[in-house]
């Protein structure tokens, strides 16, 4: 049976990264932003009186209106940033808020936080106008923290994706842990399915060229068979088709977005 993954690790990192940095930017997932929050770093940045500023990040995967709907939500907490490093937006508010920090104290460090593959490390490159963190649409690809030196006196601080106590298949549909990893990739597919069927189903006929189905297992047969992944027998190879539909998930193929 899974067990929740144990975060001490992670835990230790962002406490030291809450002590060590005078303002946190939490980035979360546009699509996914309520999923993708970690009530854990809010409240220790609460508790510690430290600054936080919310950046949705991938912003360009989801609709204006939903964009604006979800920061006019998150603003009643903490402010909140629209961002995205490939369309250019939110780049030019991020920059004015840094300068404004960075006139408050001699030495200013920032502390980017957030959940394995939210986009952390193209949120720094963006900032740097340059590659300077490890980017990819594998989870889990920062190793311990980095100190990078944004302006002259300000500086960033790279982290690992910090997870609570959860369970892989969780990550999974936060697009935290990587398909191949998953024990059981076939239950996951169908759960997120599931949700993508509650909440916008025709981002599987988008993505697929599929009519989907109510049932979250026969979707997912349609998504194998219309990309031919069969087996001998002719049967559906469904663990293919569950990791396929999650890799596209990750990698914003998939037009979804909830609150």
């Amino acid at each position: 049976m899974e067990k929740p993954r144990e975060w001490l690790r992670e835990k230790s990192i962002a406490k030291k990264v809450l002590s060590d940095a005078d303002v946190i930017f939490e980035i979360v997932d546009a699509r996914i932003p309520f999923e993708t929050r970690n009530s854990v770093i809010e409240q220790l940045a609460k508790e510690r009186n430290k600054k936080l500023v919310i950046v949705m990040n991938k912003a360009d995967l989801v609709p204006q209106w939903f964009a604006r709907k979800v920061k006019k939500i998150i603003e009643k907490e903490f402010p909140v940033v629209l961002f995205s490093s490939h369309k250019n937006i939110g780049k030019r508010e991020i920059d004015n808020l840094i300068k404004e920090l960075s006139h408050k104290k001699k030495i200013i460090k920032i502390g980017v936080l957030g959940y394995p593959n939210v986009g952390k490390s193209s949120f720094i490159n963006a900032l740097k106008r340059k590659r300077v963190a490890t980017t990819s649409p594998k989870p889990g690809m920062t190793r311990g923290e980095k100190l990078i030196k944004l302006y002259r006196n300000v500086y960033l601080i790279d982290t690992p994706g910090i997870i609570t106590l959860e369970y892989q298949s969780d990550l999974a549909l936060k697009c935290s842990w990587i398909p191949d990893k998953l024990e059981q990739p076939v239950e996951v597919a169908q759960k997120l399915i599931d949700r993508i069927l509650r909440e916008r189903p025709e981002a599987l006929e988008e993505t697929y060229g599929i009519e989907p189905d109510e049932e979250p297992l026969k979707t997912l047969e349609k998504i194998g068979k219309k990309l031919n992944y069969v087996i001998s027998g002719g049967k559906i190879d469904l663990e293919r088709a569950a990791r396929k539909v999650l890799w596209d998930w990750i990698k914003g193929k998939i037009k979804a977005y909830w609150i």
